[in-house]
């Protein structure tokens, strides 16, 4: 039998677990496979800094629902990429983190980059582990691997020492491990799925809500029997958007949402929460009717009941869920009839949209709308395309405005709040779609955090658009100050200027473009796709625009004064 170096134990075993891509930046620690990588042809997609290779990784697990693999080396290697295992951990997204580590003979010497990584990942991670034998490698990458992806997806962890990567063993003498992935049993009750049609028929003015867990769960085959059945209005959210393509139902389930939904949920005597939690994306439901029933379905019993008290909860697998709900249905020939709450229901949405329409996409003031902006990216992506979201005015008015149609083409951070995720989301996104369109919409403050990773881009032919709604600001942090304090007149920390992405970018050799027009930016999003490069459009967007999400962020925060 052949004898193999550790690192090319670690290399084959993600080839033959089927990984192709690996976001990375380079270290003496883990050079063996880097190495390994090279001769067994996986690209190596270095990054400037290792924050961008996790949240690349992250992306590209949540548009894949693999996990994304990331290959740091030890000590600051790990501590960079803790903010984007954070995000992904928080959003549930699958991810592989690998690290080198100082030598375990090292311990306590104060050894070069010697830290207790251990310690730093496990609060954020879903699993964690450092691998102290050459033999277990191929065992603990594949367990690491399909603990990542099974029930609740998230971030894990391998740390490996020199003493693992660099030696060689004899192949015959490997531990025994298994690369298939096992399917796991979450099938829910029968009575559970009568209890939920009960809940059903006795209600008048019911909704739906479906979350990331729709998306990881791959629902989408069996949810548009699932909406014919039910006949009520249907909100997404998350990782959830276009599950159910937005022309065919209410929208994004977010309280600032220009369709209604606040109003709607506020209606509503039933709600069901599908694979969908709590956070202050959904405003931790408190804009739901507090009479409302809530029936919640979640594969994580942690998010039963979270912020508000679940009247039906079902523990198990979102398709199973909706596979067994449509044969109910089938089987027993059951019709459900809320005709006259879905027009109410169509109604509100029709009127507040109407209203966000003519105060915002039809406003007349030069200076360029966030909301407009998102509006004929959208239009100009059309279903097809993959749009990722960064910033916090900006992502709230891009959340308002964009029309979300297929699943998994809706990229945006998570509970941690994370901005500087956008460009390397959208690398890791066009690495695990090379095929679609992929476009980023920014702030300037967010985009200024990773813009080197634009040069990543450039450097490995990976072409994307980021389009900037460039206000020059700090935006939403200095419109809560100016909400908070009216009367301070000079504010710190949070005036950036104008900075012009688009001479930069072209400097690394990609494409770039001023906009100040609205009528000029479908045409600077022709152009820049059609370039093939790595491409940046800064629009010039209008600094007074405060979004609903400042608002509520802001009254949150001032409940103490």
């Amino acid at each position: 039998m052949a004898k193999r170096q550790g690192g090319y134990l670690v290399a084959k075993t993600l080839y033959d677990l089927g990984v192709r891509d690996i976001f990375t930046l380079a270290g003496g620690h883990i050079n063996p496979i880097y190495k390994a990588c090279t001769d067994l042809g996986i690209r190596l997609i270095d990054t400037h800094h290792e924050q961008g290779a996790a949240m690349a990784a992250d992306a590209y697990g949540r548009v894949t629902r693999r996990p994304g693999v990331c290959l740091v080396t030890a000590g600051p290697g790990l501590t960079n990429t803790l903010t984007g295992v954070a995000g992904s951990y928080l959003a549930n997204s699958p991810m592989l983190l690998i690290a080198g580590r100082s030598g375990i003979e090292e311990n306590d010497t104060l050894s070069l980059q010697e830290i207790d990584q251990m310690a730093m990942v496990k609060p954020v991670t879903k699993w964690a582990r450092t691998i102290f034998d050459i033999n277990r490698i191929p065992e603990y990458i594949s367990n690491a691997y399909k603990i990542s992806i099974m029930g609740k997806p998230g971030p894990v962890y391998l740390g490996t020492s020199y003493e693992v990567l660099y030696p060689k063993t004899d192949t015959k003498e490997l531990s025994n491990f298994d690369l298939s992935v096992p399917k796991t049993n979450y099938d829910p009750k029968s009575s559970q799925i009568e209890d939920t049609i009960s809940l059903l028929k006795k209600a008048k003015r019911p909704i739906v809500i479906f979350g990331s867990g729709s998306w990881y769960s791959k629902s989408e085959t069996k949810l548009e029997e699932f909406i014919k059945n039910l006949q009520i209005p249907a909100f997404t959210l998350n990782m959830g958007r276009g599950i159910i393509p937005d022309k065919y139902i209410f929208g994004s389930a977010s309280p600032s949402s220009p369709k209604g939904f606040r109003e709607i949920a506020g209606k509503a005597d039933l709600i069901l929460l599908l694979g969908i939690r709590l956070s202050i994306y959904i405003g931790f439901g408190n804009s739901f009717n507090k009479k409302a029933k809530i029936m919640q379905v979640d594969i994580n019993p942690e998010e039963i009941s979270r912020n508000v008290k679940a009247d039906l909860s079902v523990i198990c697998d979102l398709k199973s869920f909706v596979e067994k709900t449509n044969n109910y249905f089938k089987e027993n020939s059951e019709k459900l009839d809320f005709q006259k709450w879905y027009s109410e229901a169509s109604k509100i949405k029709e009127k507040t949209y109407k209203e966000f329409s003519k105060k915002i996409l039809g406003s007349r003031k030069k200076a360029i709308h966030a909301a407009k902006v998102a509006k004929i990216v959208s239009d100009f992506l059309g279903e097809d395309g993959i749009a990722v979201v960064d910033g916090g005015d900006c992502q709230s008015w891009t959340d308002s405005t964009y029309e979300v149609n297929n699943p998994g083409h809706y990229i945006k951070g998570g509970p941690l709040g994370c901005m500087g995720v956008g460009i390397p989301f959208a690398l890791g996104a066009k690495v695990a779609e090379p095929d679609k369109r992929v476009c980023l919409i920014t702030g300037d403050g967010a985009c200024a955090m990773n813009f080197m990773e634009m040069q990543t881009a450039v450097r490995h032919k990976i072409p994307f658009v980021v389009v900037i709604c460039n206000d020059g600001a700090w935006g939403m942090t200095k419109h809560q100050i100016d909400i908070t304090y009216p009367k301070l007149k000079d504010m710190q920390g949070v005036d950036l200027g104008f900075l012009e992405f688009h001479k930069i970018v072209k400097a690394m050799g990609g494409h770039g473009e001023l906009v100040e027009n609205s009528k000029d930016l479908t045409p600077a999003l022709k152009r820049a796709f059609k370039s093939g490069l790595p491409s940046v459009i800064n629009v010039k967007t209008d600094p007074d625009a405060v979004s609903g999400a400042t608002h509520v962020i802001t009254q949150m925060m001032m409940k103490g004064m």
